[in-house]
């Protein structure tokens, strides 16, 4: 490999490590009927035993990965967590993912408290499903259908992302999507 080679890589190296930090980088649409990579369970910050299966024996889920040090998670949360207020009585689960190492998990608690966010939180340690799922950094949010299949897939966050997760979700319900998001659901 020539030098000139190697200076193109790293740079590219860089990018791809950098963009996500500033929610520029995009993943294509999940493929139509494209199957969760496996079930899963993860323990929850309560304790309890999550199970992907039994969570969408009741209805669709969204995944919300984030970790506490990441400046545009603490912009997304909020956002996520409006959407689990407004379809908390349609069936749909919402669940915060953090992928703070074990040694950050003393913080996550405070930093839920700080932020006023009162969504369940998963603990992906080890971020296993977020490799599962091939989910290069957070933020990445996703919505898995009743049926296991991700529909909706994002990586990064800024101001208008959640108007897409929004309309996906809507759709995936089958229930009208407003004119002003249609054409936006459609680049997820």
């Amino acid at each position: 490999m020539s030098r000139s080679d190697r200076r193109t890589l790293a740079a590219m190296v860089r990018m791809a490590l950098i963009l996500p930090a500033f929610g520029l980088v995009f993943l294509p649409p999940a493929p139509a009927g494209a199957a969760t990579r496996s079930q899963f369970t993860l323990p929850s910050l309560d304790g309890k035993e999550f199970s992907l299966r039994k969570a969408l024996e009741e209805g669709p889920v969204i995944l919300d990965f984030w970790a506490t040090w990441c400046k545009p998670c603490i912009k997304g949360l909020p956002a996520v967590q409006k959407i689990a207020r407004e379809f908390e009585d349609r069936g749909v689960g919402v669940y915060a993912v953090n992928v703070d190492g074990p040694r950050n998990q003393p913080k996550v608690r405070p930093f839920l408290k700080r932020h006023r966010l009162e969504l369940p939180v998963l603990l992906d340690h080890s971020r296993q499903v977020m490799k599962q799922f091939q989910l290069p950094a957070v933020p990445a949010s996703m919505i898995i259908s009743t049926e296991g299949e991700v529909v909706y897939k994002h990586l990064g966050y800024k101001p208008g992302d959640e108007v897409r997760l929004r309309a996906r979700l809507v759709e995936l319900l089958g229930e009208a999507v407003p004119d002003s998001t249609k054409g936006e659901a459609d680049e997820s």
